[in-house]
């Protein structure tokens, strides 16, 4: 078993619970709470920097080339967050599921920190963004399985549903407001926004979790 798989004493869960259900045991355990975070925070980060990237790319590329580079920058962001997901779901076994959340997280800031400090060098902004994709692969990986496994079976259908809501709205809010932010304050201070986001993922994280029982049905 992994160092720290956690949860807290399972309240009984009916089958095909729904989402207040789903809320009400995931804020009872710290374990569960901890990795919808991780899915969320990681989620808001990326599609933040994410979706602005192309945006700063056209500042300094013809529009004969924009495409071509937009699309090389972008597949190696998808790289990053796909091609080592296997490695990414050994390390969470390995290494624990916290572990990896806070290495996600840190890989998260150093590409913040690349790709707010390129300018206009390209391969720099590349590295970022393949950064992007690697930290939010491990944020990703670690918060869904310590999600699913810290909750009683019965009501981990809806536990997912409440997870990719809530990581769909982080998601659309950071794509909603980012814009706004490269236009008001530029591309370098949404990167630092989207690294000061990171912070209550960072204190939840090393926050000591208790050991539990999540199948436990009282």
């Amino acid at each position: 078993p992994a160092p720290d798989v956690v949860a807290a004493p399972a309240a009984a869960a009916p089958r095909g619970a729904g989402m207040r259900a789903a809320w009400r045991v995931v804020r009872e355990r710290p374990a569960a709470r901890l990795g919808i975070a991780a899915v969320a925070v990681g989620h808001l980060v990326m599609v933040a920097v994410m979706s602005m990237t192309p945006v700063r790319l056209g500042e300094f590329h013809d529009d004969a080339d924009v495409l071509r580079v937009v699309g090389i920058v972008l597949s190696l962001h998808i790289a990053g967050m796909y091609a080592l997901s296997p490695l990414v779901g050994w390390l969470t076994d390995r290494l624990g599921r916290r572990a990896v959340i806070l290495g996600g997280v840190g890989v998260l800031l150093a590409a913040c920190a690349v790709a707010g400090t390129a300018g206009h060098h390209t391969p720099e902004l590349s590295l970022g963004l393949a950064l992007l994709g690697l930290g939010w692969s491990g944020t990703m990986v670690a918060g869904s399985t310590l999600l699913s496994e810290s909750v009683p079976t019965g009501v981990r259908p809806s536990v997912q549903g409440l997870s990719d809501l809530t990581m769909g709205l982080a998601g659309a809010g950071a794509a909603a407001l980012s814009g706004f932010v490269v236009r008001v304050a530029g591309y370098p201070a949404l990167t630092l926004l989207a690294a000061i986001a990171t912070v209550p993922l960072v204190a939840l994280a090393l926050r000591p979790v208790p050991v539990e029982a999540p199948d436990k049905e009282e």
